[in-house]
């Protein structure tokens, strides 16, 4: 007689059961108890079962035989993989001492693995936007998270360039303080997951980013919503409901979004670093190709961007440190043409 498996749930919250006979029971049902791992050993993942119905392995497998069968092919998603290596270690290993066993985080305490993108430069203009068109998506950082601790744990451990910046135009003073940093003047930022706003509202500065955005989807033409809204330092990861591999936003300084992915989610083993004082992880970052160089005289690191320059021909025009002061300004510093200047910070500096 056939027999139908039974929907079984594995528990993942901290202080319950890893797992329970059902689940055991489903797993050799399934027949793939071969398919598990653990510490050093390996799978071949391009061994796809033939008794499996899932869409993901059909899929996959007619993407080995193409590769197979078609050499283009094939050079082209391996030069592909080279660039996008974003493949979470399998051990979250700090550098730091270990922590007393009275501080040590439980072995069921859950770990993901959090992918943050490099944010998004939209074209200019009325141009119709397609998905893996003209946009580039590339990961900046890959940070592990224990389930126990919140969103705003991870916002603090996300770095960008528009944080790091002083905002405003230098172009009349270009050696004033670069300070406050944008971090400091706009702390406002928020989460959007699973239909979910989760702001930002640890300082009494923040404001709440998503409410112009849940007021405009209250028209009901409009086919959104509704949108719910809670604050990221009282929610935690555990209390998410996650889709693995689902884009996520991150949004801060008004404009800058990042996508977010939850690439991974398991127990915490003993190879796992135990110090919860080391989580989030960082456990990798992706430099961005080469530095920006000046513009004119194309040797030195870029330090300044000017926008509205009249004497140059692109804009906006880098410039190093000593170009930029000889040729946008006289032997006493008085400002030549009309033009915008900001301090440049390259991305490769803040990862």
């Amino acid at each position: 007689p056939s027999h139908r498996p039974r929907r079984t749930t594995l528990s993942l919250r901290p202080g319950l059961p890893r797992s329970d006979p059902p689940v055991f029971a489903a797993v050799h049902l399934f027949g793939i108890p071969h398919t598990l791992c653990c510490g050093e050993e390996t799978m071949d993942m391009a061994e796809v079962p033939d008794n499996v119905d899932l869409m993901t392995l059909r899929l996959q497998k007619q993407d080995l035989e193409h590769r197979a069968s078609n050499e283009i092919y094939r050079t082209k998603v391996a030069r592909m993989f080279r660039k996008t290596n974003y493949i979470s270690k399998v051990d979250f290993v700090s550098g730091k001492t270990k922590s007393p066993s009275e501080q040590r985080a439980s072995l069921a305490e859950v770990v993901m693995a959090v992918q943050i993108y490099k944010p998004i430069k939209m074209p200019a203009g009325p141009r119709k936007v397609r998905m893996g068109g003209c946009l580039s998506y590339k990961v900046q950082a890959e940070v592990a998270v224990l389930g126990e601790q919140t969103l705003q744990s991870l916002r603090e451990k996300i770095s960008c360039v528009s944080d790091v910046l002083s905002p405003g135009d230098f172009s009349e003073n270009p050696g004033r303080p670069q300070t406050p940093k944008a971090m400091d003047l706009y702390k406002s930022g928020f989460f959007f997951i699973g239909n979910t706003f989760y702001n930002d509202m640890s300082s009494s500065s923040c404001k709440d980013y998503s409410q112009v955005i849940r007021d405009w989807a209250q028209n009901s033409r409009r086919e959104v919503g509704p949108f719910e809204a809670r604050r990221m330092d009282t929610t935690r990861f555990v209390d998410l409901e996650l889709r693995l591999g689902y884009p996520y936003v991150y949004l801060h300084q008004g404009h800058c979004e990042h996508l977010l992915v939850f690439s991974d989610l398991r127990m915490l083993h003993p190879d796992d670093s135990q110090n919860p004082h080391d989580y989030p992880l960082r456990l990798k970052s992706f430099p961005f190709g080469k530095r920006v160089l000046c513009m004119l005289c194309h040797t030195t690191i870029a330090k300044w961007v000017t926008y509205g320059n009249e004497r140059v021909t692109d804009d906006p025009f880098f410039f190093c440190d000593v170009c930029f002061h000889s040729y946008n300004y006289t032997a006493d510093n008085k400002k030549i043409g009309h033009f915008r200047a900001e301090p440049f910070l390259d991305w490769n500096a803040v990862l």
